[in-house]
């Protein structure tokens, strides 16, 4: 069938034909309703390539196999971008969640940034220091200020130094101070 017959006809390939020019079907656009298939599924587009649905959900890896998800893992210097300034929320459910970045990682937030673990929090360096409130802001910097019986603890025995410096440094305690 040439071009011409199969503008706005049903298009059936047997998974051993490709289609390279979409202006030889007769339209610029094709709509799918249902794809299958029992090898690969390649989509490519010289433009921009969208996946959208005006009256429901776009599911991704959502039946039950156990095949992993590549988002933008090509050896390529891309920007990945996941949602908008006006999206409402940004749900990451896994066992584990690791961010293997090689340069820097940068969390900003234009109000709370709150972080919870419902077993034990650490935040480590392997090979550099910790360093928190060290911007120019004027903000107060809480550690253990809950109203809560706390240990609270800074350094080791076989720490060397811990440096206090502020023009005034005040110690509270209901007890002793040892």
């Amino acid at each position: 069938a040439n071009g011409t017959a199969l503008a706005n006809k049903a298009l059936i390939l047997d998974g051993s034909k490709n289609i390279s020019d979409i202006n030889a079907i007769g339209t610029s656009t094709i709509n799918l309703n249902n794809i299958s298939s029992s090898s690969n599924i390649d989509i490519q587009s010289v433009s921009n390539l969208t996946l959208d649905s005006s009256a429901g959900n776009i599911n991704i890896g959502s039946d039950l196999n156990t095949g992993e998800i590549n988002i933008g893992t090509s050896a390529s210097a891309r920007t990945i971008t996941i949602g908008d300034n006006t999206s409402t929320k940004l749900d990451l459910k896994a066992n584990t969640i690791n961010n293997n970045s090689v340069s820097s990682t940068n969390f900003s937030t234009g109000t709370t940034f709150d972080v919870q673990s419902t077993g034990n929090l650490t935040l480590d360096s392997s090979n550099g220091k910790i360093n928190i409130g060290t911007d120019i802001n004027t903000g107060e910097i809480n550690i253990g200020t809950s109203v809560s019986a706390r240990t609270i603890n800074l350094g080791n025995d076989d720490s060397t130094k811990i440096d206090l410096n502020a023009l005034t440094i005040e110690l509270d305690s209901s007890g002793d101070i040892i």
